[in-house]
């Protein structure tokens, strides 16, 4: 009568994970870290992105008022600066006294067409990132 002593079956019953259960569990996390992590970094990469859009579009229309006030366009010393995470801001000026501003993202691939945005009185290149 060995089957029907249901002691021994008790005995031998241990609450708690297998190995393969709790391998499953840590895929899943670390898939789901991934996915969120990627998201949020795409996040603020759009964000910075909107940033400079703002801050350069913000720079034009100084930049216009300050020729229709004096003829002249402000120098870089006299903008206000942008304090943007990892990305750096320069100023050109030509000899017949026009500007162009341009924006270094410096957390885009050099490979990337929209790494350097620029814009002047008359333009915005390249075209296909603003």
């Amino acid at each position: 009568m060995e089957g029907n002593d249901t002691r021994l079956d008790r005995q031998n019953f241990r609450a708690g994970f297998t190995l393969v259960e709790a391998l499953a569990v840590l895929a899943i996390v670390g898939v789901l870290s991934l996915v969120t992590t990627t998201a949020v970094i795409s996040t603020w990469q759009s964000s910075q992105v909107n940033q400079v859009k703002a801050y350069l579009l913000s720079i034009q229309s100084l930049q216009s008022r300050s020729w229709l006030e004096s003829g002249v366009y402000l120098p870089l010393t006299a903008l206000p600066q942008a304090n943007i995470d990892k990305v750096s801001i320069a100023q050109t000026m030509s000899q017949s006294g026009e500007y162009e501003m341009a924006a270094t993202l410096l957390f885009k691939e050099q490979s990337d067409s929209c790494r350097i945005i620029r814009i002047s009185e008359t333009s915005l290149a390249p075209r296909e990132c603003w």
